[in-house]
């Protein structure tokens, strides 16, 4: 009986260690939607001084992602050697963010060289599903229901193309990954096998 309790225990302290680990997700997933929706905003306020060159939006929404990933991937890289160790499920993440990246790069390169092709609602749509599938791999409502709204609104997109994008992406952002990022960040480790 005995040894059943303990065993019981050490799985307990596992699984609470490795939700524990899931705080730097949360950290990612709050500087992704802080940066994306400060841009959106700086680019409606500021549209003319954004728009002034026929490349100077593209470099904006270029570069600061970038320089955006690259802080991410540093800041993760740094906590992984400051805990020391790798879960299965922290390098699962990363191989799924990983994807997401390089999709992210192809579909901002296919925009570049396609006149009439806007990348937020593919965009959009890839986060939603990457959301979903990470929300769903570590058992956090939040992320699942703000992927599967990202999906519904790029859906929405598709019958109402003339909706200003910029507002979409605060709205998406917001709802898809800033409050989800909140919530993980802010929850309890026993609270997040609920989901």
């Amino acid at each position: 009986m005995n040894s059943s309790k303990d065993q019981i225990e050490a799985i307990s302290s596992v699984i609470n260690n490795t939700r524990e680990n899931l705080k730097p997700i949360s950290i990612n997933f709050i500087f992704w939607g802080c940066l994306v929706i400060v841009m959106s905003l700086f680019h409606i306020a500021f549209e003319s001084f954004i728009q002034a060159t026929q490349y100077s939006a593209t470099l904006f929404w270029t570069v600061l992602p970038l320089i955006g990933m690259i802080l991410t991937i540093y800041y993760n890289i740094k906590h992984r050697k400051k805990i020391g160790y790798e879960t299965y499920l922290s390098r699962v993440i990363k191989i799924i963010w990983g994807v997401f990246n390089l999709a992210w790069i192809y579909i901002i390169a296919v925009s570049l060289t396609l006149n009439n092709f806007h990348p937020v609602p593919p965009i959009l749509f890839l986060l939603g599903l990457i959301l979903i599938i990470t929300g769903m791999i570590i058992k956090f409502k939040p992320i699942t229901l703000g992927g599967i709204f990202l999906i519904t609104f790029t859906f929405y997109l598709n019958f109402n193309p003339g909706i200003d994008l910029l507002v979409v992406n605060v709205v998406g952002v917001f709802l898809g990954m800033l409050l989800p990022g909140l919530a993980l960040f802010y929850s309890k480790p026993d609270n997040k096998s609920d989901g």
